[in-house]
């Protein structure tokens, strides 16, 4: 979590969410939108805003955890 709000997190591979894609935890429930993409092509950061502000202790409960593309943009697109 960075002082702005947003999360950090490291991608699985080299395959990443585009920018504005929807991300959610393992229940399908929404905790964001990608908003950038950096780092090393091989296994690139993401910068995700929340939907919401997350507290220190939900921010802490979150390392660790996997956020997956919504698949329901998948057909959108």
């Amino acid at each position: 979590m960075t002082p702005a709000g947003t999360l950090t997190v490291r991608s699985s591979g080299a395959e990443v969410a585009p920018e504005g894609t929807i991300v959610t935890d393992h229940k399908g429930g929404f905790r964001g939108r990608v908003l950038r993409v950096f780092g090393p092509v091989s296994r690139p950061y993401l910068v995700v805003r929340p939907r919401r502000a997350v507290s220190p202790a939900e921010g802490a409960a979150l390392i660790g955890a996997s956020l997956l593309r919504d698949s329901r943009e998948e057909g959108a697109r």
